[in-house]
């Protein structure tokens, strides 16, 4: 119940809370008594007009001098009816208080349902602190604290998240989603002092860099004075016309003019020319020759011009010259 529940205190348990007090003690209330017989009580009355289960009282928290949050199960297997009134025992079995309605039950009460009583009861007539409310302590609705078994509510996910609530509990993903929101990792620079077991020595691994990637490229690349001979110069596609020189008389020896092309479009491919192109290669033979003249190395030179017509190269012709030495 919202509301504080105001039976009406029965002379009869009036006089036994007088007595208690008398005597230096507070009357105790064990028990409630569960009933279907409607109607209006007052306060001659000693008991219940259908009393159908009395059961203990589970729990009992004071909310203020004079109203106290009660909780009880009903827990009969084969009762069921209708619950108009209720009673308030005393452990010497007095009928403290009594409430009833004859026309509006407070609850129904089914077989093979236990029916949980929950309320505030108001006892404005009698005396501060001249009730206790025992309870067995196996019921227990009143909100939940730190020291205190109860009941609770979880929080919602942004509830947990913010972390300031102090009234209710979060859930395994709750914890995580705070957990999360307060040490997640923010965007932050140490300097290179701050930095604990730095390596020695820091050996770059194979890797590569996109062109993108790469700060304070310079705006032009000016060349360095340099030259090429003929074996490093990659030619463009098709020439076309083009002349090209080779020289191959390191390559190997050889006196064949078409042995020295080959070795020439190892250097330059043919695919490289276009019709009309030359190359004119130049090879040499080089070898032992005895003549008793003081010079055991004889060397023939030549100097060939090939013309690219179609797929094929044509000799054009070829100069020589020999020499000792």
């Amino acid at each position: 119940m919202t509301q504080p529940f105001q039976p009406v205190v029965t002379k009869a348990g009036l006089h036994a809370v007088f007595n208690a007090s008398s005597s230096g003690f507070a009357a105790n209330v064990v028990s409630i008594g569960l009933g279907e017989g409607g109607w209006e009580p007052d306060d001659s009355a000693t008991e219940l007009k259908d009393e159908k289960r009395r059961i203990a009282i589970g729990n009992s928290n004071p909310i203020s001098d004079n109203q106290i949050h009660i909780t009880a199960i009903e827990e009969g297997e084969e009762h069921s009816y209708w619950v108009r009134e209720l009673g308030f025992y005393l452990d010497d079995g007095t009928l403290l208080a009594i409430w009833s309605h004859p026309d509006h039950p407070i609850a129904y009460k089914a077989a093979g349902v236990d029916l949980l009583i929950a309320f505030d009861l108001a006892l404005g007539a009698l005396p501060k602190d001249s009730i206790n409310v025992i309870g067995t302590g196996t019921v227990s609705l009143t909100p939940a604290r730190t020291d205190k078994y109860g009941l609770v509510k979880y929080a919602t996910d942004s509830e947990a998240t913010n972390g300031s609530l102090q009234d209710k509990v979060v859930t395994p993903k709750g914890q995580r989603l705070h957990g999360d929101a307060r040490y997640a990792k923010t965007v932050h620079r140490h300097v290179w002092s701050d930095i604990d077991q730095k390596p020695g020595t820091y050996p770059p691994s194979t890797h590569r860099h996109n062109w993108s990637e790469l700060d304070q490229k310079p705006a032009t690349y000016p060349p360095s004075s340099h030259h090429h001979d003929d074996r490093y110069i990659t030619l463009g596609t098709n020439l076309g016309g083009k002349t090209v020189y080779v020289d191959v008389q390191g390559t190997g020896n050889t006196a064949d003019a078409n042995t020295a092309l080959a070795w020439a479009q190892a250097i330059h491919p043919p695919a490289q020319f276009g019709d009309g192109s030359m190359m004119i290669v130049i090879y040499r033979n080089r070898y032992w020759r005895g003549t008793g003249n003081g010079a055991n190395w004889y060397n023939d030179q030549w100097t060939a011009r090939f013309f690219k017509s179609g797929a094929s190269w044509a000799l054009g012709f070829t100069t020589h010259r020999a020499w000792w030495g």
